[in-house]
Protein backbone atom coordinates (compact mmCIF):
# COMPACT_ATOMS: atom_id res chain seq x y z
CA UNK A 1 0.00 0.00 0.00
CA UNK A 2 1.36 3.65 -0.62
CA UNK A 3 0.78 6.50 1.37
CA UNK A 4 0.28 10.07 -0.70
CA UNK A 5 1.21 13.25 0.86
CA UNK A 6 0.80 16.78 -0.65
CA UNK A 7 4.28 18.96 -0.75
CA UNK A 8 2.22 21.10 1.63
CA UNK A 9 1.29 18.05 4.24
CA UNK A 10 5.15 16.96 3.77
CA UNK A 11 6.99 20.63 4.69
CA UNK A 12 4.44 20.45 7.60
CA UNK A 13 5.88 17.55 9.10
CA UNK A 14 9.08 16.93 8.29
CA UNK A 15 10.30 13.66 7.75
CA UNK A 16 6.49 12.30 7.31
CA UNK A 17 7.71 10.73 4.36
CA UNK A 18 10.47 8.31 5.88
CA UNK A 19 8.11 7.23 8.60
CA UNK A 20 5.31 6.41 6.47
CA UNK A 21 8.02 4.16 4.43
CA UNK A 22 9.34 2.66 7.36
CA UNK A 23 5.70 2.03 8.13
CA UNK A 24 5.41 0.53 4.65
CA UNK A 25 8.03 -2.19 5.08
CA UNK A 26 7.70 -4.92 7.47
CA UNK A 27 10.24 -5.27 9.92
CA UNK A 28 12.79 -8.07 9.67
CA UNK A 29 12.15 -11.32 12.41
CA UNK A 30 14.68 -12.76 13.76
CA UNK A 31 15.41 -16.19 12.51
CA UNK A 32 15.62 -17.32 16.25
CA UNK A 33 12.86 -19.30 17.87
CA UNK A 34 11.95 -19.56 21.65
CA UNK A 35 14.05 -22.02 23.00
CA UNK A 36 15.75 -23.33 19.79
CA UNK A 37 19.04 -20.96 20.63
CA UNK A 38 22.37 -21.97 19.04
CA UNK A 39 24.52 -23.57 21.43
CA UNK A 40 26.71 -20.85 23.20
CA UNK A 41 30.55 -21.80 25.10
CA UNK A 42 29.32 -19.19 27.92
CA UNK A 43 26.04 -20.74 28.24
CA UNK A 44 27.13 -23.27 30.95
CA UNK A 45 29.52 -22.53 33.68
CA UNK A 46 30.25 -24.97 35.54
CA UNK A 47 31.08 -23.90 39.41
CA UNK A 48 34.88 -24.36 40.55
CA UNK A 49 34.97 -25.05 44.26
CA UNK A 50 38.49 -24.62 44.48
CA UNK A 51 39.07 -21.46 42.85
CA UNK A 52 36.12 -19.96 44.90
CA UNK A 53 36.60 -21.31 48.26
CA UNK A 54 40.38 -22.29 48.65
CA UNK A 55 41.54 -23.97 52.10
CA UNK A 56 38.32 -22.89 54.01
CA UNK A 57 36.86 -25.65 56.37
CA UNK A 58 33.85 -26.89 54.71
CA UNK A 59 31.28 -29.88 54.43
CA UNK A 60 29.55 -30.91 51.00
CA UNK A 61 25.98 -32.65 51.47
CA UNK A 62 24.79 -34.38 48.34
CA UNK A 63 21.28 -34.83 48.90
CA UNK A 64 19.22 -38.09 47.02
CA UNK A 65 17.79 -38.10 44.05
CA UNK A 66 14.85 -36.44 44.90
CA UNK A 67 12.42 -34.22 43.49
CA UNK A 68 13.08 -30.43 44.49
CA UNK A 69 11.00 -27.18 44.75
CA UNK A 70 11.56 -24.71 42.17
CA UNK A 71 10.89 -20.90 42.03
CA UNK A 72 8.80 -21.24 38.73
CA UNK A 73 6.60 -24.15 40.43
CA UNK A 74 3.30 -23.13 40.71
CA UNK A 75 1.57 -26.42 42.13
CA UNK A 76 -0.59 -27.20 45.05
CA UNK A 77 0.28 -25.89 48.57
CA UNK A 78 -0.23 -29.54 50.05
CA UNK A 79 2.99 -30.79 47.03
CA UNK A 80 4.90 -27.83 48.27
CA UNK A 81 5.17 -28.73 51.74
CA UNK A 82 5.73 -32.33 51.19
CA UNK A 83 8.63 -31.64 49.12
CA UNK A 84 9.78 -29.07 51.49
CA UNK A 85 9.42 -31.20 54.67
CA UNK A 86 11.34 -33.97 52.37
CA UNK A 87 14.29 -31.92 51.85
CA UNK A 88 14.39 -30.49 55.28
CA UNK A 89 14.85 -34.16 56.53
CA UNK A 90 17.07 -35.25 54.30
CA UNK A 91 19.46 -32.77 54.74
CA UNK A 92 19.11 -32.95 58.59
CA UNK A 93 20.03 -36.56 58.34
CA UNK A 94 23.06 -36.22 55.76
CA UNK A 95 24.35 -33.53 58.51
CA UNK A 96 24.02 -35.95 61.82
CA UNK A 97 25.62 -38.57 59.36
CA UNK A 98 28.59 -36.34 58.92
CA UNK A 99 28.77 -35.02 62.29
CA UNK A 100 28.75 -31.67 61.19
CA UNK A 101 29.92 -29.19 64.43
CA UNK A 102 27.35 -25.81 65.59
CA UNK A 103 28.64 -23.12 63.95
CA UNK A 104 28.81 -19.65 64.61
CA UNK A 105 28.88 -18.49 61.15
CA UNK A 106 29.05 -19.86 57.65
CA UNK A 107 27.79 -19.35 53.82
CA UNK A 108 25.94 -21.90 52.56
CA UNK A 109 26.33 -22.46 48.53
CA UNK A 110 23.96 -24.41 46.97
CA UNK A 111 25.25 -26.61 44.08
CA UNK A 112 22.33 -27.31 41.29
CA UNK A 113 23.36 -30.26 39.08
CA UNK A 114 21.15 -30.50 36.03
CA UNK A 115 20.30 -33.13 33.88
CA UNK A 116 23.27 -34.28 30.72
CA UNK A 117 20.65 -32.44 27.86
CA UNK A 118 20.08 -28.86 30.21
CA UNK A 119 22.10 -25.89 27.94
CA UNK A 120 20.59 -22.92 29.98
CA UNK A 121 19.03 -22.78 33.15
CA UNK A 122 19.07 -20.71 36.08
CA UNK A 123 20.07 -21.96 39.06
CA UNK A 124 18.77 -18.93 41.64
CA UNK A 125 14.82 -21.28 40.97
CA UNK A 126 15.42 -23.38 43.45
CA UNK A 127 15.99 -20.78 46.16
CA UNK A 128 13.00 -22.77 48.16
CA UNK A 129 14.98 -25.90 47.77
CA UNK A 130 18.06 -23.96 49.38
CA UNK A 131 15.61 -22.93 52.05
CA UNK A 132 14.18 -25.56 53.29
CA UNK A 133 18.31 -27.41 53.24
CA UNK A 134 19.33 -24.45 55.33
CA UNK A 135 16.58 -25.23 57.54
CA UNK A 136 17.06 -28.77 57.85
CA UNK A 137 20.87 -27.65 58.92
CA UNK A 138 19.13 -25.75 61.52
CA UNK A 139 17.14 -28.51 62.63
CA UNK A 140 20.30 -30.84 63.02
CA UNK A 141 21.60 -27.75 65.36
CA UNK A 142 24.66 -26.75 62.63
CA UNK A 143 23.44 -23.75 63.23
CA UNK A 144 21.47 -21.89 66.42
CA UNK A 145 19.56 -19.79 64.05
CA UNK A 146 19.07 -19.37 60.30
CA UNK A 147 19.28 -15.33 61.10
CA UNK A 148 21.80 -13.29 58.71
CA UNK A 149 24.56 -13.02 61.37
CA UNK A 150 24.93 -16.71 60.95
CA UNK A 151 24.39 -17.75 57.94
CA UNK A 152 25.94 -14.96 55.62
CA UNK A 153 24.48 -16.27 52.33
CA UNK A 154 22.59 -19.08 50.50
CA UNK A 155 24.50 -18.75 47.28
CA UNK A 156 23.34 -20.85 44.10
CA UNK A 157 26.26 -22.18 41.80
CA UNK A 158 25.94 -24.25 38.64
CA UNK A 159 26.93 -27.84 39.27
CA UNK A 160 28.43 -30.53 36.88
CA UNK A 161 25.47 -32.09 34.45
CA UNK A 162 24.69 -35.67 35.57
CA UNK A 163 22.08 -38.31 34.26
CA UNK A 164 18.92 -39.16 36.59
CA UNK A 165 15.63 -38.29 36.93
CA UNK A 166 15.37 -34.99 38.92
CA UNK A 167 17.62 -32.32 38.95
CA UNK A 168 20.23 -33.09 42.06
CA UNK A 169 21.23 -30.65 44.21
CA UNK A 170 24.40 -30.61 47.06
CA UNK A 171 24.96 -27.71 49.55
CA UNK A 172 28.50 -26.49 50.60
CA UNK A 173 28.77 -25.04 54.06
CA UNK A 174 31.44 -22.99 54.48
CA UNK A 175 32.70 -22.35 58.23
CA UNK A 176 33.49 -18.26 58.60
CA UNK A 177 34.15 -18.60 62.19
CA UNK A 178 35.61 -16.01 64.15
CA UNK A 179 39.18 -16.07 62.61
CA UNK A 180 38.08 -16.24 58.79
CA UNK A 181 37.45 -13.49 56.67
CA UNK A 182 33.87 -13.27 54.90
Amino acid sequence: MAFRITAKEAARYPGLRARLAAAATPPVRSQRVRGKTAPSTTAYVQWDPDREIGDARRWVLDLPDTELLNANDRGHWSRRQRLTSSVREAVAVLARQQRIPQLTRARVIYVVKPKLRTRVFDPANWAPSAKAAVDGLQDASVFEDDNAAVVTGVDPRAGERQGGANIRMSLVIIDQGEGTQP
